[in-house]
């Protein structure tokens, strides 16, 4: 029987790097922290964005068959716009972090990889706060 893959493995891709990052909370002092994260090309970027995009224009004429007609369309459409507008804007996605809270020194970990945001919020499930991962590029 051959194994699955997991999804959310931790070993490295090929296109990932490990770059340093700091932890921050204000009133705190800084943490060091690693991070691993994957550029995305332009036409990752672009084949992805474009799913939602063309789903949307497709599920806006079949859903304006539904009355009220006008704010289904508008509303699928929109989705769609939006979606693709997230997917566009996905730079860098972050795939691991290592790292402790500023405030409690417990371990802080992702769940699953992520659009890499700046700052990126980190959230501590020991203490409840939100920190700010930075990561210079």
């Amino acid at each position: 029987m051959g194994e699955t893959p997991d999804p959310v493995s931790s070993a490295p891709r090929a296109t990932e790097i490990l770059v340093p990052a700091r932890i921050t909370l204000f009133g705190f002092d800084v943490v060091l922290a690693n991070a691993r994260i994957e550029r995305r090309s332009t036409t990752w970027r672009a084949r992805r964005a474009s799913i939602p995009l063309v789903a949307g224009l497709i599920l806006a004429p079949a859903v304006a068959l539904v009355p009220p007609h006008a704010p289904w369309a508008l509303g699928a459409l929109g989705m769609g716009i939006v979606m693709a507008r997230r997917r566009w804007s996905e730079a860098h996605t972050l795939h691991f972090m290592d790292g402790a809270c500023p405030r409690c020194g417990e371990g802080v970990s992702l769940s699953r990889p992520v659009r890499l945001r700046y700052p990126h919020p980190i959230f501590c499930p020991s203490c409840q706060h939100e920190s700010a991962l930075s990561v210079d590029l």
